[in-house]
């Protein structure tokens, strides 16, 4: 299976070999994103974490996906301190709040399928937290409420899909080399991410506007451009 960020082993979950699985909640714990600087997002989550990161679009053309700047280096996520835990009050991407549980593709491609991350601290056989499945073998309550949020990060993703298409047609996408700019007077280059040209949207005509904003994506526009002012106080 393809590697995923700070995925380790996915492996899908099965009611016969993992029957006695439970997974122990380790509140505020956030090491294994610790050396991750960028992490996916939804469009619909642009509102929240403009508040917080740079948002900007990463990855070759058939690859591109809205991120969340974390980080100015490789290796580096400065919203999570030594004792691995997350910025007080700042936004956690979903993409990591649904850790270590995640939707992939089986074996044949035809269906997706609730996976874990089972070289996870948490999982274990001894009882302790909370069980993934009952006596019976089905999906406890807990698993359930894992697999709905889990599906709506996929279905969240997905349909940023077409907005990111559309940016790509309209060619509103250009690569910019970003300076950040630290409180203690350092700077760092952030490369190879690709910005909304400001101008160059708003030359679109109306009846491209009217697209966007029937689609509800005039407000991510303007979300991800309010974003870029967080290059000078990144992890301040």
């Amino acid at each position: 299976m393809a590697e995923i960020l700070f995925y380790q082993n996915i492996t899908p979950l099965n009611k016969e070999e993992h029957k006695d699985l439970c997974l122990k909640p380790y509140n505020n714990d956030y090491s294994f994103a610790r050396t991750t600087p960028v992490v996916p997002l939804a469009a619909t989550e642009f509102f929240n974490a403009s508040r917080y990161y740079p948002v900007l679009f990463s990855g070759e053309t058939e690859s591109l996906v809205p991120v969340a700047v974390m980080g100015y280096s490789e290796k580096q996520n400065i919203f999570i301190n030594d004792a691995n835990q997350w910025q007080k009050n700042a936004y956690i991407p979903a993409f990591i709040r649904r850790y270590p549980f995640i939707l992939a593709n089986s074996a044949d491609n035809s269906q997706l399928t609730l996976c874990m991350d089972d070289g996870w601290k948490g999982f274990n056989t001894q009882g302790e937290g909370e069980p993934l499945f009952t006596d019976e073998g089905e999906q406890a309550d807990y698993l359930k409420k894992v697999l709905t949020f889990v599906e709506s990060v996929h279905q969240e993703m997905q349909r940023t899909r077409p907005f990111v298409d559309k940016l790509l047609e309209l060619e509103l996408l250009e690569k910019r080399d970003l300076q950040v700019s630290r409180a203690d007077g350092t700077h760092f280059m952030l490369r190879d991410f690709r910005v909304i040209n400001e101008q160059a949207f708003m030359k679109l005509d109306d009846a491209q506007i009217l697209e966007f904003h029937k689609k509800g994506w005039l407000p991510w526009v303007y979300a991800h451009l309010l974003s870029l002012s967080n290059l000078q106080t990144l992890g301040s």
